[in-house]
């Protein structure tokens, strides 16, 4: 007996339906009414998302000519890989800082001292796996919210990416950077007024709130990272 080829699933990309509407146009011979409809199809909405290919791909093509990169060297005494990560942060950094269309610019040494604080630039640390993952420390629930296209980071998000992809910093660098922007907008709902890059931080990893001790180990390490980048 033949064997059966076996199905696979086609991954779907994310589209909207365009309703139909009444337009107006002018009269001709095949139109005396002046009226027309636009017609319906589901297209997808460009740059509502990035899935593997996609990350890849925009990596690969940027145009790095006149984007900025964060500070080098500053941090090898301590973390000797610490400048290996450089050319995602750069590049993702000027992506979503374009992308999402900001005033305020997300500086490429915030990612780099973020991720001092969060993983020592480890890719992927042993420590906090069941809770967080990968060189940005993202945590399940955030992984979730970034996936989901009906959650609070719908206007942009990511799809089809497993939580082990998150131990890859070509994944982990650009979904941290994504999620840094939608916590500038929660800090500052928070705070009532603009926050500052530490509170946006502090956002980051759910201490802006926070009165426990460990919030102040937290910000104190991204700060003395971020002071070094600085120097």
């Amino acid at each position: 007996m033949a064997k059966r080829a076996p199905v696979t699933k086609k991954a779907r990309k994310k589209v909207i339906q365009v309703r139909e509407h009444l337009l107006t146009v002018p009269t001709s011979k095949k139109n005396p009414t002046g009226k027309t409809i636009r017609d319906s199809h589901p297209r997808r909405l460009v740059g509502t998302y990035l899935d593997l290919n996609e990350i890849n791909a925009v990596f690969k093509k940027y145009d790095r000519k006149k984007i900025i990169y964060p500070t080098p060297k500053k941090l090898k005494s301590e973390y000797p890989n610490s400048d290996q990560f450089d050319d995602l942060i750069a590049v993702w950094t000027d992506y979503f800082n374009k992308k999402m269309n900001t005033q305020f610019p997300i500086d490429p040494d915030v990612i780099k001292a973020l991720i001092a604080s969060e993983s020592s630039f480890d890719p992927d640390p042993l420590g906090n796996r069941k809770i967080a993952r990968g060189l940005t420390q993202i945590t399940k629930a955030t992984f979730k919210i970034l996936q989901d296209p009906s959650g609070e980071a719908k206007d942009f998000i990511f799809k089809g990416i497993r939580q082990k992809d998150l131990a890859d910093p070509n994944i982990s660098i650009p979904m941290a950077i994504r999620w840094l922007h939608r916590k500038r907008e929660t800090a500052a709902s928070k705070l009532k007024r603009s926050p500052s890059h530490e509170e946006i931080i502090l956002d980051y990893k759910g201490l802006l709130k926070s009165q426990s001790v460990y919030k102040n180990n937290a910000i104190t390490k991204y700060r003395d990272m971020y002071a070094k980048l600085k120097k």
